[in-house]
């Protein structure tokens, strides 16, 4: 274990800058290669962070010290006892041998601190990146997959494809006249959250699946620290009022420079076509400057997945976890 590791610090909202520097050099698709995906689930782990040095990768004890390491930010959560990485240290530089022994030392950390060895693993890898990851003796599984759209296509809805949101989408607009597509603003904070709890208890009602109910409990609480912190996360939030009333919202991020992330979106499921308006209005307005939509994942439900698949994702994107035994 590297002396490094034995520096661990705790990762606050004010760490998102430092965060935010070394991941601009990261380029992926993958939604959580951001701060806010990881960030919200704070109450289910607690984070830390180290900022990593490569050093020269020869064997010998003798070899020559790099005089001009390069660094690397390695974010940890720790569940209980235990250490897992929720993505690859940034900035992702897959090929080099230096970052390879970072990652390689980031496992050895786990394994060696971890009271359940079995634990450790980094989250979130790239299929791309797997080749070289088995060469090396890593062991890949299939976590989820994200739904990933053409900005424009949700915005338009032109063509067959979309004939039954569009169609959906144009009653609302007929029913509902005083609908506005607003700004999210802090005074809207606590419509938001009431209109979760709303939204939590109407799917309660439908799905009594006990995991599903623990879902809902858990998105609580990422909904509730995200669009409270949405300023400082960097969310851009957006509200449906209908007779002044909030009725939906959703949040997202700049994944990067192309793509756009949808975070949260939640509707008032008693008003048809309110969830079709919401989606199209945001994807309208991000259209301008980014090419693409990440949907994210359907957290493994069915309901979810025919939702997503019935917009016509452009590329499914799978995202896989890497473990490492001793």
């Amino acid at each position: 274990m590297t002396n490094s590791f034995m520096q661990l610090h705790p990762l606050t909202i004010d760490d998102k800058s430092t965060f935010d520097q070394f991941n601009t050099q990261t380029h992926l698709t993958l939604s959580h290669y951001a701060f806010a995906p990881i960030y919200i689930w704070q109450e289910f782990y607690s984070l830390h962070y180290l900022i990593n040095k490569s050093t020269d990768n020869k064997s010998s004890s003798y070899s020559k010290i790099d005089t001009n390491p390069k660094e690397y930010l390695c974010i940890f959560a720790k569940q209980g006892k235990d250490y897992y990485m929720p993505i690859l240290p940034i900035p992702c530089e897959i090929e080099e041998a230096h970052y390879q022994k970072i990652v390689r030392d980031s496992f050895q950390f786990m394994l060696e601190s971890n009271r359940n060895p079995q634990f450790a693993r980094i989250e979130n890898v790239p299929v791309e990146f797997l080749p070289i990851f088995k060469d090396v003796g890593f062991e890949v599984f299939l976590k989820e997959s994200e739904y990933l759209y053409e900005t424009k296509r949700i915005g338009n809805l032109k063509g067959d494809d979309f004939k039954g949101q569009r169609n959906v989408y144009n009653s609302f607009i007929k029913h509902n006249p005083t609908a506005k597509f607003e700004p999210y603003e802090d005074i809207h904070l606590d419509e938001c959250l009431k209109l979760y709890e709303t939204w939590q208890n109407d799917r309660s009602k439908k799905y009594d699946d006990s995991i599903y109910q623990a879902m809902l409990e858990d998105s609580k609480s990422a909904h509730t620290i995200g669009i409270s912190n949405s300023k400082k996360l960097g969310l851009i939030g957006r509200i449906v009022r209908i007779n002044n009333e909030v009725q939906a919202y959703t949040f997202g991020y700049a994944l990067n420079s192309d793509t756009f992330c949808i975070l949260f979106e939640i509707s008032n499921l008693s008003i048809k076509g309110l969830a079709q308006y919401i989606y199209r209005e945001f994807c309208k307005e991000l259209l301008i400057t980014y090419k693409w939509i990440n949907a994210m994942d359907d957290s493994g439900l069915e309901n979810i997945k025919r939702v997503k698949m019935s917009y016509h994702p452009t590329q499914i994107i799978p995202s896989y976890n890497i473990t490492k035994h001793k």
